[in-house]
């Protein structure tokens, strides 16, 4: 189980970058299963939104109820404070995720 009361990340390797032909997303939802209310009107994250990138090429989501701080805004999934779920979509995955090649990064507890 998730809960808003902790800071998570989800890091994906330039490797590990979710394989498709079209586009992914991650959306965060609250207890209900509904879209988290936040300051910054932002519900999900994905591959066609302007996120930042590190110099490896490595990427990194942070879903956490405050600020990760500006540096990491583009990166960041406000959560509610209970519990939380995640959803990640693949839209147009590539053979490698029916394969069974790819799987998904887990998901991690920072604080």
């Amino acid at each position: 189980m998730l809960t808003g009361e902790n800071n998570y990340t989800l890091t994906f390797s330039k490797e590990q970058i979710p394989p498709v032909n079209a586009f992914w997303s991650v959306t965060l939802y609250d207890d209900e299963s509904f879209l988290v209310t936040n300051p910054i009107n932002r519900y999900s994250l994905g591959s066609r939104d302007p996120m930042k990138y590190g110099k490896d090429g490595s990427l990194t989501i942070y879903v956490q109820h405050e600020s990760p701080g500006k540096d990491k805004e583009a990166n960041w999934l406000p959560s509610a404070k209970g519990e939380i779920a995640l959803a990640l979509r693949l839209y147009a995955p590539k053979k490698e995720v029916a394969k069974g090649i790819w799987k998904p990064q887990p998901v991690m507890k920072v604080k």
